[in-house]
């Protein structure tokens, strides 16, 4: 079984896959709403023929984010899931937490944990929630 987190953003997916592959690296394969068959087009606005259908940002062989835009103009903030990332090194966690900060809203600033952990938790500038986490070797 794999389990893949799907983004649906109000017109704002391309930005957002180009930003976090520029945080965490890996490639992406990009289906435009243009690109839909006739027989199976919808009805929407020329500004979104260009806009994503369907992306995949692959990160490494075993964590993909799926993203669209979103056919709604306004997409709801979930508050109820976010994205937890565990890095290898606190560098890692601590450059991803910067990047993914900028015009965004931290709820819990990089620290050490009582449980064991240097951890971090915002919310992105596109709405996404975060935790980042770096497990303190024992």
């Amino acid at each position: 079984m794999t389990l893949t987190p799907y983004l649906n953003l109000p017109g704002s997916a391309e930005k957002a896959i180009n930003f976090y592959k520029d945080i965490f690296g890996g490639t992406t394969e990009i289906m435009y709403w243009s690109e839909m068959p006739p027989n199976l087009k919808m009805p929407m606005s020329d500004n979104w023929q260009n806009k994503i259908m369907h992306g995949s940002l692959i990160i490494n062989k075993n964590v993909t984010i799926y993203l669209s835009d979103s056919l709604i103009e306004e997409t709801p903030i979930n508050n109820t899931v976010f994205l937890h990332v565990v890095f290898d090194t606190e560098d890692e966690l601590r450059k991803a937490f910067d990047t993914l900060s900028v015009d965004g809203r931290v709820n819990m600033p990089v620290e050490n944990t009582f449980w064991g952990s240097i951890y971090g938790d915002l919310v992105d500038k596109f709405g996404t929630g975060w935790g980042l986490e770096y497990p303190l070797p024992k």
